[in-house]
């Protein structure tokens, strides 16, 4: 059980900074039809 706990809080800590930093600015990948324009 404790292994199902630090996992869950491991995948919500990262999936916070991930989406604060996806809202905080766009992302920075381009599209093969923008890249090439």
């Amino acid at each position: 059980m404790e292994a199902l706990v630090y996992t869950f809080l491991l995948v919500s800590t990262l999936g916070i900074i991930f989406f604060a930093i996806f809202f905080r600015e766009p992302p920075k990948v381009p599209t093969k039809k923008s890249n090439f324009n």
